[in-house]
C-alpha cells in the first residue's frame, strides 16, 4: 500500500510539472508569503494546485499560501482558511484547497494519503490522532498586525484643564469613542471637570469628534483630532444651585499612543476655542477664558479585528 501511494503521490508531482512547463510564460501560479515553505516544496504545492484547477476545468483566481511566526492560512476568494500545523503545510494546503473544489471527499483523500506515507497527522505530545476536520472553518478574524487591525473603540482618560483668572484649574474624566471610515475615525467626547480649589464650578460637554491616528489607530504612534460640540458651565454657590450657561466650543488636538495589542495608553493636548464668552449673568467673578488648553492621559481599548 504504502509504494503504491507513494508513486501515486509522485506521478500527480510530476503531471503537475509537466503541465507547468508546457504552459505559457505568463501562466498564473499560486501566490506564496510563506518563508517556511522550501523552493521544493512550493514547487510541489504549486503544481499540485494547478493541476486540481486544471481538472476543474473552470477559470479562477488562485490561492494564496501565507505565514507567519504564530500561524498559516490559505487565502482564496476574500476568505482564509487556518492551516492547524498537524501535517506538513503542502499536505494541509492541498486539504483547504480539495475541500473547496470536491468537499469532504477533497479532505479524506489528503488523510489517507498522509497517514499511509507515514507522515504525523497530530501535533507533537499528543495522544490519539483525531481525523482532520472534514471542512475547514476560515481563520480567525483577529488582526496579526496592528496595520491589519480595524481600528475604533474606546478611549476612558483624565483631563486637565488650565485655569482661568477667576476660575481655578479643573480635573475630571473623559471619556471618547470613534469607529474607523478607512483611514478616518468618526466619534464623539463626553467628559466633565471640576475644579480643584475656591469656587465649586464644573464643567461638563459633548463634542462631535473627527481623528485620524492614535490613539484608536495601533498602527499610528501620533494623531490628530478635531472636536467640537456645546459646553456647559454650572456654578455652586451658597444658597443658590441654579447658575449654569452653555456655548459652543471646538478644540483642535495631537495624540501620542503605545499599544500592546487591544490596549494602550495615550496622551492627548488639546486647544480650546470658546465661541462665546462663557460666565454666568449674576455672577461676572466666574469668567472661562475664550481660549484655553488641556491634558489628558488614559487608556485606549482599541478594536483588533481584521479590516
Amino acid at each position: 500500500m504504502l509504494p503504491r501511494v507513494m508513486v501515486g503521490r509522485w506521478l500527480v508531482l510530476v503531471g503537475g510539472l509537466c503541465w507547468n512547463q508546457a504552459a505559457s510564460a505568463d501562466t498564473a501560479h499560486v501566490v506564496n508569503r510563506c518563508s517556511r515553505l522550501t523552493r521544493d516544496e512550493y514547487e510541489e504545492l504549486d503544481a499540485r494546485v494547478l493541476l486540481l484547477l486544471k481538472a476543474e476545468s473552470t477559470a479562477r483566481s488562485l490561492p494564496a499560501v501565507v505565514c507567519n511566526d504564530q500561524a498559516a492560512w490559505v487565502e482564496w476568494d476574500n476568505e482564509r482558511y487556518a492551516l492547524a500545523g498537524r501535517v506538513s503545510l503542502v499536505e494541509e494546503a492541498v486539504v483547504a484547497i480539495e475541500t473547496r473544489l470536491y468537499g469532504d471527499a477533497g479532505a479524506s483523500r489528503v488523510e489517507d494519503e498522509a497517514i499511509a506515507s507515514g507522515q504525523p497527522v497530530l501535533a507533537r505530545g499528543a495522544g490519539v490522532a483525531p481525523p482532520l476536520p472534514s471542512v475547514l472553518q476560515p481563520a480567525d478574524r483577529v488582526a496579526l498586525r496592528p496595520a491589519d487591525a480595524k481600528g475604533g473603540g474606546i478611549a476612558l482618560g483624565l483631563e486637565t484643564e488650565l485655569a482661568s483668572d477667576t476660575i481655578a484649574m479643573s480635573m475630571g474624566p473623559a471619556f471618547d469613542f470613534a469607529a474607523s471610515v478607512g483611514p478616518v475615525l468618526i466619534g464623539g467626547r463626553e467628559s466633565i471637570r471640576f475644579t480643584l480649589a475656591g469656587r465649586r464650578v464644573s464643567f461638563m460637554d459633548f463634542q462631535l469628534l473627527v481623528g485620524y491616528g492614535a490613539p484608536f489607530d495601533p498602527s499610528k504612534r501620533f494623531g490628530v483630532a478635531l472636536r467640537g460640540g456645546p459646553e456647559w458651565m454650572v456654578a455652586y454657590p451658597e444658597g443658590n444651585s441654579g447658575q449654569a450657561a452653555v456655548v459652543p466650543v471646538v478644540d483642535l488636538g495631537v495624540r501620542v499612543a503605545h499599544h500592546w495589542g487591544p490596549v494602550g495608553a495615550w496622551l492627548g493636548i488639546d486647544a480650546r476655542w470658546r465661541l462665546s464668552p462663557l460666565s454666568l449673568r449674576s455672577r461676572s467673578d466666574l469668567v472661562a477664558n475664550d481660549i484655553s488648553g488641556s491634558l489628558t492621559v488614559g487608556a485606549a481599548f482599541v478594536d483588533w479585528s481584521r479590516k
